[in-house]
């Protein structure tokens, strides 16, 4: 168990990991399961763990645990990717019934993802865009858009194009979405890397900017915290969620990595209440979880 000061501790009781991998993961290997992940969170008293693979949908994994894992809450998603054919409103629908709370558009099968793929099947794998040669939403997307309206989940943009976020929401906005995430919006290796005056904009359009601190990490983008102060302070603490995004075998657990997430936040100056608004309330208010408690 990690040494923890009181500061730390407070501040991780009751958190929500907003964005974290697990095992089993088709496509890589990763430093915990499902079950390991949420009794460690729940071991500091962390309140939720959104479970998000890249292979599957983690409905199915997030109602077993909840029902057999003595550990902190468990919430389901979907990507949007090749493996689960891609944009495919039938699995968006098949999620919804089983009580996920998250889409993410594609991730490695977005057309926008950089990441450099050798092989012809890999790059067949990583074309998908949502939107047509006249930047019009394809129809799958607006029937994904409905499920997500029905039932109340969050529209989240993994590794989409600017462009493509823009058109993305302006869309959902007018069909009364509410619950709008931009992933690790700093982070060009996973996807767009906005400007601050875009982030500003996309937060007045009522959308949450997710960082993500595995981008600090030596064997990702090394991203300097001075970027993630820079950003939360024009878009303001109460837009901004701050997420992990661990998992991957190479770095320290995803907890240890929350925990050193939250002690690198506070040393750049950051209230407790500025943290809790970005690590419980803001997570907890997009997830509905007061409401489903």
């Amino acid at each position: 168990m990690m040494e923890l000061n009181n500061t730390i501790r407070g501040l991780l009781k009751n958190a929500v990991e907003f964005h974290v991998h697990f095992a089993p993961d088709g496509l890589t290997k990763r430093k915990n399961d499902a079950f390991e992940l949420l009794k460690e969170a729940k071991s500091v008293g962390m309140r939720a763990v959104v479970l998000k693979n890249k292979s599957f949908g983690t409905g199915a994994i997030a109602l077993l645990a909840n029902k057999y894992c003595d550990g902190a809450r468990a919430i389901g998603g979907i990507t949007l990717d090749s493996s689960v054919g891609g944009l495919n409103p039938e699995a968006v629908a098949i999620e919804a019934a089983m009580g996920s709370k998250i889409v993410w558009m594609p991730t490695y099968s977005s057309k926008n993802d950089p990441n450099h793929m050798n092989t012809k099947k890999q790059k067949i794998r990583n074309s998908i865009s949502i939107v047509d040669t006249e930047g019009i939403l394809l129809p799958e997307i607006i029937e994904i858009l409905g499920i997500i309206k029905e039932n109340e989940m969050i529209l989240a943009t993994g590794h989409i194009s600017r462009n493509e976020i823009f058109i993305l929401f302006k869309t959902a906005i007018e069909m009364g979405i509410t619950r709008l995430v931009v992933n690790h919006p700093l982070t060009p290796s996973v996807g767009t890397r906005l400007s601050i005056e875009d982030q500003i904009i996309l937060s007045k359009m009522g959308a949450y900017m997710d960082h993500c601190w595995v981008a600090t990490r030596p064997k990702h983008s090394r991203l300097p915290i001075s970027d993630y102060v820079t950003a939360i302070k024009a878009v303001g603490v109460d837009k901004c969620i701050m997420s992990t995004d661990f998992g991957q075998v190479h770095n320290p657990t995803p907890l240890e990595g929350f925990r050193d997430m939250v002690q690198g936040l506070l040393e750049e100056g950051f209230t407790i209440e500025e943290l809790e608004q970005m690590i419980k309330q803001n997570p907890a208010q997009l997830l509905d979880l007061d409401g489903n408690d």
